[in-house]
């Protein structure tokens, strides 16, 4: 391999491990708003439909915060451990460099797709907790209007 595809995967490295923490903002964006959330359905628990008992009401926040705590589980994964060393207390001796160029393109395209694998499952968790929140939002402004008619 060239000096172009080292620069190639350590580019990809960078941009994922870019997104991995802009999701990882996101959810923590995310848990904020659902903490503020829940206290006002909280507080009109006794005003909702009587088809609609409080436990299903709240069943989504639960699945959405399951999924926003999924998607800031630690990123570090089993795979690729031999690169990704975790460790509290690491030396500068436990930091090997590659024997040769192929090992280090090997370790580099080890760490490209355990990264990848990695922001995928942030960014799925994250989607279906913002699509939860939209769809109870929009469910809460039709029954506010329904209350209101």
């Amino acid at each position: 391999m060239t000096r172009d595809a080292a620069t190639y995967y350590r580019n990809q490295i960078t941009v994922y491990t870019d997104n991995i923490r802009i999701a990882e903002f996101k959810a923590n964006v995310a848990i904020i708003y659902g903490a503020f959330t829940i206290g006002p359905v909280m507080g009109v628990a006794d005003k909702l439909p009587p088809f609609l008992p409080l436990p299903a009401v709240l069943l989504p926040f639960a699945v959405v915060f399951f999924c926003l705590l999924t998607c800031l589980f630690p990123r570090y994964p089993r795979s690729g451990r031999g690169i990704l060393i975790i460790k509290r207390n690491t030396g500068s001796d436990q930091f090997h460099s590659p024997a040769n160029r192929e090992a280090m393109f090997e370790q580099q395209q080890t760490l490209c797709m355990v990264l990848c694998d990695i922001l995928y499952w942030k960014t799925f968790c994250i989607r279906i907790s913002f699509g939860i929140y939209i769809l109870g939002t929009i469910l809460a402004a039709v029954v506010l209007v329904s209350s209101f008619v």
